[in-house]
């Protein structure tokens, strides 16, 4: 979609406003005349506002770049009826799920159905060396591949090692409750038989390096479930997956989020193969690959649907990795100063190395008031009336912005909601 003039003045007046406010509150709202720890708290509250607002600037930007061609991203390229589609190893990463589970998944994929002429491998990665999944194999008629010597390196290393045994031109992952749909190779492989690099505007992108599909779930997530809206809202996870990943596609570099993902080998071999020095391997493997010089884009619909953890300590720990991943990965690859890193590209990834900070920012938003009410604790030196003038017309005018692009995906409000859940749980691990 092309913004129409006055939505950019709108979202213009918004920043320019918003900025003015940070600038007064940078130089005359700080209270230095009372004690250090008031100070320290008083330094730490602007920070916060600083970034939030900085991620909000992020998002704005990118649904500015995010016009009608790029948005022609999502649509399937047609394919000649007679061209050949190349062939494609699938490999489903299981450790000790169990066999009823798994048996679901490679049902699935066996029933894929595949483009004019190729070949689809379908490969059990076990690295639990079990044999009862090496029998199921046998049964399903597809390629099982153990670990005997045993897999140090996770998920990362027990998928390194099956690509030793495959050498198909196409790649996919999925995990072991990660049920692809018929469709999935239909609308996915197109992509990667036509050249995208006339819809990518950096000129350093050589092809299509990965294609991530969104993120889908048979199961309600603990909000849903708990809230009694199954019909009423998405999966928390959604508006990342079919909104936000949108948007770092259209600049060539969306996140590969760990399953239901297309690669071009010659991709992942350029990245050096699955990284094993991180709890987060999906989200550095996407960042090696567009530093080797390959785009990546997601699609809005799901291909695949897997199971969402259904309990409060499973995805709470599910977080803390994905969180320790983000920080392991980005202390990895350098994002602030890598300059093999485009700064549009680079601005996207400490976009997402912050989001995992907003959690300590949403602790220090609700002990800020709590200190003030309880313990006379100022943090804000300012007049009321005189804070009202400068914080409301760009904070209601920014979040008008923000709402007025939100999805029936997910609104803000409720992602202020989930993170706000989240917060007590995470700051800690991810400081």
């Amino acid at each position: 979609m092309k913004f129409k003039f006055y939505k950019k003045v709108i979202f213009a007046l918004a920043i320019v406003l918003t900025v003015l406010y940070l600038i007064w509150r940078i130089f005359f709202t700080i209270p230095t005349y009372h004690h250090l720890f008031s100070f320290i708290i008083a330094l730490l509250l602007l920070l916060s506002e600083l970034l939030s607002n900085f991620t909000a600037f992020i998002l704005i930007w990118l649904r500015l770049r995010f016009n009608s061609e790029k948005e022609a991203q999502g649509i399937l390229p047609e394919i000649d009826s007679t061209t050949i589609w190349p062939d494609v190893d699938v490999i489903i990463v299981t450790h000790d799920e169990e066999v009823a589970l798994l048996q679901k998944t490679i049902n699935a994929a066996v029933n894929m159905t595949p483009g004019n002429g190729q070949k689809v491998n379908i490969v059990i990665a076990d690295d639990g060396n079990r044999p009862e999944i090496r029998r199921l194999a046998m049964e399903s008629h597809v390629q099982y591949i153990d670990m005997p010597g045993g897999n140090q390196a996770a998920k990362a290393g027990n998928i390194n090692h099956a690509l030793q045994y495959v050498s198909s031109p196409l790649l996919v992952v999925f995990d072991a409750d990660m049920i692809p749909y018929q469709t999935f190779l239909l609308h996915s492989v197109p992509y990667f038989i036509k050249n995208i690099n006339d819809r990518i505007e950096d000129d350093r992108v050589k092809s299509l390096g990965f294609l991530q599909t969104p993120q889908s779930f048979y199961n309600a997530d603990i909000f849903q479930y708990n809230l009694f809206s199954e019909k009423t809202s998405t999966n928390e996870q959604d508006f990342f997956s079919r909104d936000i990943n949108i948007l770092n596609g259209s600049n060539g570099v969306a996140i590969f989020t760990g399953s239901g993902a297309l690669f071009k080998r010659e991709a992942v071999d350029a990245a050096g193969g699955f990284p094993e020095k991180t709890l987060t391997e999906d989200f550095e493997l996407g960042i090696r690959i567009n530093i080797a010089g390959f785009a990546s884009i997601s699609t809005k619909e799901p291909e695949s649907s897997g199971m969402t953890p259904m309990d409060v300590k499973s995805v709470i720990k599910q977080r803390v990795r994905w969180a320790r991943g983000v920080m392991q990965s980005s202390r990895n690859l350098h994002i602030f100063m890598n300059r093999k890193i485009p700064l549009f590209n680079r601005l996207i990834l400490i976009n997402v190395y912050l989001y995992w900070w907003s959690f300590l920012r949403r602790m220090l938003f609700i002990l800020a008031p709590i200190l003030f009410v309880l313990c006379h604790v100022k943090l804000v030196d300012a007049n009321f009336w005189l804070l009202l003038i400068f914080w409301a017309p760009g904070y209601l005018l920014l979040h008008y912005v923000m709402n007025e692009e939100n999805t029936n995906i997910r609104g803000e409000r409720w992602g202020e909601i989930q993170e706000t859940f989240f917060a007590p749980y995470l700051w800690l691990p991810v400081y």
